[in-house]
């Protein structure tokens, strides 16, 4: 337990370093629970991740990183330069929380532990993402640490079972970039968001389009209530609401969450290669400098097994809950 307090003690200081004069924070939290309180905590079950922002020094890498996109792919004029400082933890679990072996037609337990720097492009109809995770997996991810005592102390109910074959700890790399392309319908009351993205690394490597149709005031920007792998976080996104109706198309190519090295057991589980989304959003603003949107996600299922071909295992549905402020 020490050894994992000091590996998230490295990722905060880390983050507070790099987030010197930051203007806006936002945090996330998506959880299964969102869905329909059940207590059953399974796959995609919790993740957290905090964003701070400051705008890119002029002789910064970040501004240096977004200047060489804009050679490469025109920009559109005025765009805005940001970096973005993360850190963030995600937990996966079994279908049965209480279950303490590893069903190995089911994925496994599994955390990841993370701190990231980001690159961010942003217009009124146009946003681009680059952005670098470093974290760990298995004990010094905390995942077992932070649900334990969530349900055992936070929500009274018996703390889930089977971490003692939960993913084995790697470093993991990951590499994502993203563009988000905004186009009105009906002035600023309708408009469409189309995203298309990639993640590479150790740890998984997929592609993605997805799509939203929005209805809102004076609607601008593409930040909106998605899962908090896909949500940018900004702030300055328009009016004072707005409601969100959308899906998404991952086709996968690794995904060592999955089938990666377990303690003590073996799983036969495999990534999906294709996994569907649909979502439904909102964002409320009750003020200039504070934003609430939350989401739910209905997600086709991210793995293959024979419990999955006999139909024991049905999609998921999870929810986001994200908080801005800007204090600038």
């Amino acid at each position: 337990m020490s050894t994992a307090r000091a590996a998230l003690g490295g990722l905060l200081l880390a983050l507070a370093a790099a987030g010197v004069g930051a203007q806006t924070l936002s945090v996330q939290v998506d959880n299964d629970e969102f869905a329909g309180f059940n207590r059953h905590d399974r796959w995609y079950s919790q993740s957290l991740r905090a964003h701070r922002f400051q705008p890119a020094k002029a002789d910064g890498p970040v501004a240096r990183m977004a200047d060489a996109w804009c050679g490469l792919q025109a920009c559109d004029a005025g765009a805005v330069r940001t970096a973005r400082w993360s850190i963030g933890q995600t937990l996966f679990m079994q279908n049965q929380r209480r279950l303490p072996a590893h069903d190995p037609d089911d994925r496994p337990m599994a955390g990841w532990l993370f701190a990231s720097a980001a690159t961010l492009i942003e217009s009124r109809d146009q946003t681009r993402l680059a952005e670098l995770q470093v974290g760990v997996t298995g004990p010094a991810s905390l995942a077992e640490w932070v649900q334990t005592h969530w349900h055992r102390d936070v929500l009274r109910v018996e703390p889930a079972l089977g971490w003692d074959h939960q993913l084995r700890p790697r470093l993991g790399v990951q590499w994502q970039i993203a563009q988000e392309q905004r186009w009105p319908l009906f002035g600023q009351q309708v408009d469409v968001v189309g995203r298309a993205g990639g993640t590479v690394g150790t740890l998984q490597g997929q592609a993605l389009l997805a799509f939203s149709l929005r209805l809102g005031d004076r609607l601008s920007g593409t930040a909106m209530p998605l899962e908090a792998s896909a949500a940018t976080g900004r702030l300055d996104t328009g009016g004072r609401w707005s409601v969100q109706a959308g899906g998404a198309m991952r086709a996968v190519g690794w995904d060592r969450f999955i089938d990666g090295p377990l303690y003590g057991a073996v799983s036969r589980a495999r990534p999906a290669p294709w996994v569907a989304e649909a979502h439904l959003g909102a964002t409320l603003a009750p003020t200039p400098a504070w934003r609430l949107r939350v989401a739910l996600v209905r997600r086709t299922m991210e793995f293959d097994s024979e419990a999955v071909a006999r139909g024991r295992f049905k999609p998921q549905t999870f929810g986001t809950l994200q908080a801005s402020v800007d204090w600038r």
